[in-house]
């Protein structure tokens, strides 16, 4: 009886800790790329603004361009342990990335050609971290 006690508490212990494991949906991939100023065709240097996945908005973070004009825009994820978040909010996510900096048009960027030339078709799942490369993204002046 012992020995079945022993065994059960053995499985059930490491069924809890696998449970405890955090699990993350990636619902976008990370974009990399660099501002480019399309009538100067220098990049832009040091200039905070948005650029992400979703419109801004008074609760958008900025980020700051680099010095070379590349910027960096992390994955959208959930993050959960035991039950998976519904994702029928995120299924229809359309894949595009809003640019919003002071003195530039703002722009509407479609990643979905890239997103299909970069990232393999068994990685284009919420599962699979993914990561493209916009390459240079011009901003007409204001």
């Amino acid at each position: 009886m012992k020995k079945y006690l022993i065994f059960f508490f053995l499985i059930l212990s490491c069924s809890i800790a696998s449970g405890c494991t955090k699990k993350i949906l990636y619902l976008t991939p990370e974009a990399t790329g660099y501002l480019y100023d399309s009538k100067t065709k220098e990049p832009l240097h040091n200039v905070n603004g948005y650029i992400g996945f979703y419109l801004p908005d008074e609760k958008s973070t900025t980020i700051k361009v680099n010095n070379d004009g590349s910027f960096t825009i992390k994955p959208l994820i959930k993050e959960y342990f035991f039950i998976e978040p519904s994702l029928e909010d995120y299924k229809n996510l359309p894949p595009l990335i809003y640019i919003s900096f002071k003195n530039y048009q703002n722009k509407t960027l479609d990643y979905s050609e890239k997103f299909n030339e970069q990232v393999p078709e068994e990685k284009a799942n919420f599962e699979h971290y993914k990561k493209i490369d916009l390459g240079k993204v011009y901003l007409d002046p204001e």
